[in-house]
């Protein structure tokens, strides 16, 4: 059964009760698209579902590598029913090598009538994959919230840069910006308040929204784009969020698309054949890992300078002017580094020695600094932080698996805690009263089994294991549900209200001091004071559960005393 329910300015074609029926909304000055029906999962809410609405035009020919452009409206009705393509990428679980026409956008919403907070999501995956059908509503939507998951351009489609008009860089972020000024323009026909929207993002997806936070592209904006944001665990601080060798390692991945001559290279890269271009991109990026780290990997991270205009400085630069009235909140998962310590197992495993019976600790942080190009000034904090970590004895020589959990410590708090928490002070100090810090401890108690070294203690909170508890993304048992219930409860309050909020959950005060407070997402919900203490959350776990501590170094205080004296300093 269906009727008609009339607005001010559009007409939506409404199912009349709970039944599976086909919703039709009007946008004004788009055209008509046909959407689908989903329920939530816990109380069987009825979802109106619109996946893959195109908010550019197709980034092919000319448009490789370019800004994006508004897409103009459409005759007819448009399905928008079935998940659309991801953006191209090669990875094991997904490939797409053939369309690039990818700039869209997925509405989800359980009200079309009334106006509600929006919560716009980036997705993570070191820039170069993922895409919006991995995350999908049936959580979140339990809240009375409208939810827009964003694609947009990945690898060297998105990120590829040699500074000047053609291939100027930054086209992924620039594609969020075009997706959220959508949003301000075109939301209210699916019930939801454009006034009142929440940018949020784990990972790479956290540093795109921390990008939002820090460029005058953004800032400048007469009518800002979003009123709060959410951060889970990236940073545009992250020594793997901004390339170093911009122009250098987008030549190597021209040379190896095939285009080796300079003066037509621009053109070459532009009708080059996508599958060339991504199995170039993937040669250099494994490559140059293994050989000069990070920062001097293309097509997977932000540039400076150039036309794009997200950031003609340093995002450094723009730390005293963060976007003002904006509530943020912001934290990381305990074991955050777990990824970073894999993904170095994986690209240079003889740098790990898993086999060897002693293993020189030293050895390691050097190459991890190298990987991460880390100054000098960096390099000193690390010597504090290894004594804090380390046993004495292991400094030098100790066995595998017993510095694993410090290593995992280090490369989280350089990778992952140390520039989110460069942010929160950044945010804090426009804004002190509406910034939120925490992190997560939940133990899902999954096997972590794509881990490609041992962890052999209890406890581990593994990168983006948050967002299990967010999206629908495994099968929850009853322990866990109740966990995902309660996060949800903080993420949509936050978003309804600026301030995170839920029953059974503690007065979560603003991190208005120095590193803190913060509030510990666990079991038992604790306000905590001091989140370096989060820098060697690894460490301490494996203490607690497999040895003693007496042969510990400088104190975690210690640790903290230096590192405040070196901000000072710096």
């Amino acid at each position: 059964m269906w009727f008609i329910v009339a607005a001010i300015c559009w007409n939506l074609l409404l199912p009349s009760n709970g039944q599976h029926s086909t919703p039709i909304v009007n946008i004004q000055g788009l055209g008509s698209v046909q959407g689908s029906i989903g329920h939530t999962t816990w109380t069987n809410r009825t979802i109106y579902q619109f996946k893959g609405i195109p908010y550019a035009q197709a980034p092919i020919g000319n448009l490789r590598f370019q800004p994006p452009v508004k897409r103009p409206g459409w005759t007819g009705t448009l399905d928008v029913s079935q998940p659309s393509v991801h953006c191209p990428q090669i990875t094991d679980e997904y490939t797409n090598v053939e369309n690039e026409d990818c700039l869209t956008l997925s509405v989800y919403s359980n009200n079309l009538d009334e106006v509600r907070p929006v919560m716009v999501y980036i997705h993570g995956g070191w820039f170069f994959i993922g895409g919006a059908n991995d995350y999908q509503p049936n959580y979140l939507l339990e809240s009375d919230i409208v939810l827009v998951v964003i694609q947009y351009r990945l690898g060297p489609l998105g990120f590829l840069s040699l500074l000047n008009e053609r291939i100027p860089g930054n086209a992924g972020i620039l594609d969020t910006i075009m997706a959220l000024e959508w949003v301000q323009q075109y939301i209210g026909h699916f019930g939801g308040n454009a006034n009142q929207v929440t940018v949020f993002g784990e990972s790479a997806g956290s540093a795109a929204v921390s990008a939002l936070l820090h460029s005058p592209l953004v800032q400048n904006r007469p009518v800002p784009l979003f009123q709060r944001a959410i951060l889970q665990s990236g940073s545009v601080f992250a020594p793997w969020a901004m390339c170093d060798a911009t122009v250098q390692g987008s030549m190597d991945i021209a040379r190896r698309t095939g285009c080796t001559d300079e003066a037509t290279v621009e053109q070459c890269l532009q009708q080059a054949p996508l599958i060339n271009l991504l199995q170039a991109f993937e040669n250099h990026r494994t490559e140059t890992i293994k050989s000069n780290g990070y920062p001097s990997v293309a097509g997977t991270c932000l540039v400076v300078g150039g036309p794009s205009g997200l950031f003609p400085q340093h995002p450094k630069h723009y730390l005293g002017s963060a976007t003002k009235n904006v509530a943020v909140m912001a934290g990381t998962t305990s074991q955050d580094g777990m990824f970073l310590l894999d993904e170095i197992a994986k690209l240079q495993p003889e740098s790990l020695h898993t086999a060897k019976t002693s293993y020189g600790v030293m050895q390691f942080i050097r190459m991890l600094q190298e990987k991460f190009g880390q100054t000098k000034l960096d390099g000193t904090l690390e010597g504090y932080q290894i004594m804090g970590t380390f046993l004495k004895s292991e400094i030098d020589q100790a066995q595998w698996k017993n510095v694993v959990p410090g290593l995992i410590d280090i490369c989280g708090s350089h990778g992952i805690k140390g520039p989110v928490l460069t942010d929160v002070h950044a945010i804090s100090a426009v804004n002190p009263e509406n910034v939120y810090l925490y992190s997560f401890d939940f133990d899902s108690e999954r096997p972590k089994s794509d881990q490609s070294f041992p962890f052999p203690h209890k406890g581990a909170v593994d990168h983006a294991e948050d967002l299990f508890y967010l999206f629908p993304l495994t099968t929850l048992n009853d322990r866990e549900t109740k966990m995902a219930k309660t996060m949800v409860r903080l993420w949509s309050s936050f978003a309804t209200a600026g301030i995170p909020s839920a029953r059974d959950v503690p007065y979560w005060p603003p991190a208005d001091r120095l590193y803190g407070p913060y509030l510990k997402i666990n079991e038992v919900f604790e306000q905590r004071n001091y989140y370096l203490n989060e820098f060697s959350a690894t460490s301490d776990k494996y203490r607690t559960y497999g040895r003693g501590c007496s042969q510990c170094g400088i104190s975690v205080m210690t640790i903290i005393l230096l590192v405040v004296i070196s901000m000072v300093l710096s």
